[in-house]
């Protein structure tokens, strides 16, 4: 009897996933996503949603720079041509009106809809909101995270020797403090302490926001509903870029133009003890066809400034616009692609789970050991300046900071010109 039973629920359960299925039989969905290796596994799979809704997919994959340009020409508050749009994360607040709150993404029939509080890490929803609400669901759990030599601080000798100059025990960097005076330590040993990002780049602003926000200050804050001011102070700021500089004095040649290619190369070739990484470039220190130092990382929050650890968050979220005529079926996909079913088979071909459950597999931990380090420095996470006119915002912050690292003015004129400049962005506009 009771085997009957069973037999009769899968059967219902089967029936009733068939009859959700046929009420989308006909409905076709445009999508629109950044490209790279998760978006060309996220198509490979698609062919599974399909047979399991009945929508059809248009997916369309663009670098990451030609989004936003995309969705600027493409959606509107009465059209657009997607039903279902990635947005990286300090690009919301200038996109985010355009798209239905997530709290009025209607229940999915086929996937269950994704409890944001609930099922996803803590931090990652933080990346959608604006303005008071959700404005879709965060796709992956990108975020800095710190990586330190695992076989330089567990070898003995030097561990005796840095006891006895500083007193203390040398391990991961607890905080720059730290890593500056294991830096000088190293590079008695021919081993660079740190590698910094110093390329004309979006990099350049999240290093300087790590930074500012270590040691206390944040650059733009909203003041009422309608008005923003700068808030960066100054001597703060100053203190944090003075320390970035003193790093810099132990990173390899040519740091002064270092990008995410040179820092790999860097690290892998195992010239460098301490530095940040995004999680979508770890495996690439992880493989041991390209790195003599796969295997030998600890991954964990990045050091604390005097205030605070202030690892910068990157999430990509999926937002569907009000315009879209389309909706369940845009929140349906949104839920497969979140899903725990679709997700570990993505984790596979490099996704950075936003699910808890995935992160904090043991299986996928085990081999992807760089999990836990993305876990604890989500708890600590900090955004970019949120505000509508964000990339304006982030070429002022690049090019100052750059300017006072690489000495090409000083610290003080470096900060003075980042706030004028910001002041004038927001004239521009109103504020």
């Amino acid at each position: 009897m009771k085997r009957v039973f069973s037999l009769l629920v899968i059967f219902v359960l089967m029936a009733g996933t068939f009859l959700f299925a046929q009420s989308y039989k006909g409905t076709t969905i445009r999508v629109l996503v950044w490209d790279d290796a998760l978006t060309v596994a996220v198509e490979s799979m698609i062919d599974e949603f399909e047979k399991e809704t009945g929508i059809d997919v248009i997916f369309e994959r663009l670098p990451s720079g030609s989004i936003l340009e995309k969705t600027a020409v493409s959606i509107s508050q009465n059209r657009t041509d997607y039903d279902l749009v990635s947005i990286d994360e300090p690009f919301v607040p200038q996109f985010g009106d355009l798209f239905i709150p997530y709290s009025q993404w209607p229940q999915g029939k086929v996937y269950p809809k994704i409890d944001l509080e609930r099922d996803l890490i803590p931090g990652v929803p933080e990346g959608s909101y604006w303005d008071g609400s959700y404005r879709g669901l965060p796709i992956n759990g990108n975020v800095y995270v710190w990586m330190t030599r695992k076989d330089i601080v567990n070898n003995e000798q030097y561990k005796k020797e840095f006891q006895e100059k500083y007193g203390y025990e040398l391990d991961i960097p607890q905080n720059f403090d730290q890593l500056l005076e294991m830096s000088e330590f190293l590079s008695n040993k021919g081993i660079y302490g740190f590698a910094p990002f110093t390329k004309s780049a979006e990099g350049a602003t999240a290093e300087a926001i790590l930074m500012f926000e270590s040691y206390g200050t944040k650059v733009l804050e909203q003041v009422g509903e309608h008005d923003f001011e700068v808030v960066l102070d100054r001597e703060k700021a100053i203190e944090a870029l003075n320390m970035y500089k003193a790093l810099c004095e132990f990173a390899p040649p040519g740091w002064q133009d270092m990008g995410h290619s040179e820092r790999i190369a860097a690290f892998n070739q195992g010239k460098v003890f301490s530095m940040f990484q995004w999680p979508a470039i770890i495996p690439d220190h992880e493989n041991p066809d390209q790195s003599l130092v796969s295997g030998r990382i600890y991954y964990s929050a990045p050091p604390a400034g005097p205030v605070r650890r202030a690892p910068v968050r990157g999430t990509w979220m999926l937002g569907i616009p009000k315009a879209s005529k389309n909706k369940e079926a845009a929140a349906e996909f949104a839920y497969w692609w979140s899903s725990y079913e679709a997700g570990k088979e993505l984790v596979k071909v490099g996704l950075t789970p936003a699910r808890t459950d995935l992160l904090l597999d043991p299986k996928f931990i085990e081999q992807k050991p760089y999990f836990v380090g993305i876990f604890n420095s989500m708890r600590y996470s900090v955004s970019r300046p949120r505000f509508e006119r964000y990339a304006e915002v982030s070429d002022v912050i690049k090019v100052n900071w750059l300017a006072g690292v690489t000495g090409r003015v000083t610290p003080e004129t470096a900060i003075d010109n980042m706030i004028k400049g910001i002041d004038e962005v927001l004239g521009r506009y109103g504020y």
